[in-house]
């Protein structure tokens, strides 16, 4: 193995006196990390191959190795070899040799800030016809092409920092029969085009500090059928109120579970459903040609929860603003006037006094309009913020 010293001279280093016992020992070795040791070649194979037999993961970032054959001469001295780590070696690839045949134990494949083109990512990707996962970012990559054979069995793909520009140059990576998860924050795309059909697996979708400044982009995604996670932050489309904007994009992509990092609660889809109505409907008011197709659900959405346009009646004294509300756990109720702003830990002692419930006990809950059950989970929220009306009861349960 080379060895690059700090005045720039080589030094060969070697693993001397070792006995054959010394050697099936290191067999066993499964975790091989040679993080910033200034490697810049290989050195002795056959040792290589016998040591590392058993190994299944290996760490090369930050060394000197730039001849991508060398790299692939060690990946292929490691049979089970599983994960290899190259990030920032500059790599090269010229004639990538094909006498090797296929590596059919790689499953993770790191190369961030490897200067690999899209072409030569190919050739070298071509090895390993198992991998499930490829980090690439910070390589300026265009897509131009998609070899039919290769990432079939890719399912996760990081391509952040890689220079994309527009949604269209990664629009062939659609069609890849496994991929469930796609990293493309850190890049300048400012629009999303989705067509019906296209990334039928992609259930997670990263697009933070991107250029996206439509609401037709937030559409587009609802197009995919398997979205479940999506990440859309530092976006000039989301650079407004924080909440208002994931209100919005939780009532557009409605199969989302999981927006930015955070859960999305049932209380907070209904919230969301609601804000929705009252943001868009100047523009539903306005009979607006494209209204219906990049808002689908806005016409059922106003049959469940009514017309948002609507006017309603002002409010001017405390007692206008109170409403009766029934409280229930079994076959024990109470009814109370209630303030809109009551919160739910006032209500909870309350119940505590009447039904001797303690509170951490206390599981409240109301059936909306739409016959929706709605859990009043935050104890520092008030009625308004659940949308509780007038009439309705308050269900307590004891857990």
């Amino acid at each position: 193995m080379t060895i690059v010293n700090r005045d720039s001279s080589s030094t060969s280093v070697q693993l001397v006196g070792l006995s054959e016992a010394d050697v099936h020992r290191a067999g066993t070795m499964q975790n091989l990390v040679m993080r910033e040791q200034s490697i810049s070649s290989v050195g002795d194979t056959e040792l290589i191959r016998r040591m590392c037999v058993n190994t299944l993961t290996m760490d090369l970032s930050l060394n000197l190795l730039t001849d991508i054959n060398q790299i692939l001469d060690i990946v292929f001295l490691m049979p089970a070899l599983q994960v290899i780590q190259l990030k920032r070696n500059v790599l090269t690839v010229r004639d990538v040799r094909g006498d090797r045949g296929k590596h059919r134990a790689l499953l993770r494949l790191y190369l961030a800030s490897s200067g690999l083109s899209w072409s030569e990512l190919c050739k070298v990707v071509g090895h390993f016809p198992t991998l499930e996962e490829l980090y690439i970012s910070g390589s300026t990559l265009q897509i131009t092409k998609l070899p039919p054979t290769l990432f079939t069995n890719t399912k996760i793909l990081d391509l952040q920092y890689s220079g994309v520009t527009c949604w269209d140059a990664i629009s062939d990576l659609s069609s890849l029969p496994s991929l469930h998860t796609l990293i493309l924050s850190n890049n300048a795309i400012p629009s999303v085009t989705i067509a019906h059909g296209q990334f039928a697996r992609l259930s997670s979708l990263s697009l933070d500090h991107n250029r996206i400044d439509s609401w037709a982009s937030i559409a587009h995604m609802a197009h995919l059928p398997a979205l479940v996670t999506l990440r859309i932050r530092h976006n000039p489309l989301t650079e407004g109120p924080g909440l208002d904007m994931r209100l919005l994009v939780v009532a557009m992509v409605t199969r989302l579970t999981k927006l930015n990092g955070s859960p999305i609660t049932d209380t907070e889809r209904l919230q969301a459903d609601l804000f929705y109505l009252k943001y868009f409907v100047k523009e539903y008011r306005e009979g607006c040609p494209s209204f219906a197709d990049m808002h689908p659900r806005y016409a059922g959405l106003i049959k469940e929860h009514g017309d948002p346009g609507r006017s309603e009646p002002q409010i001017s004294t405390i007692k206008e603003q109170a409403i009766e509300v029934t409280i229930s756990s079994g076959e024990k109720t109470f009814t109370k006037r209630l303030l809109r702003t009551t919160l739910v830990k006032t209500i909870q002692v309350m119940v505590q006094r009447q039904l001797k419930i303690p509170p951490k006990r206390q599981v409240l809950s109301w059936v909306d309009p739409a016959n929706q059950r709605i859990v009043l989970d935050d104890p520092g929220r008030d009625l308004a913020y659940y949308y509780v009306v007038g009439d309705c009861v308050l269900t307590v349960e004891s857990t």
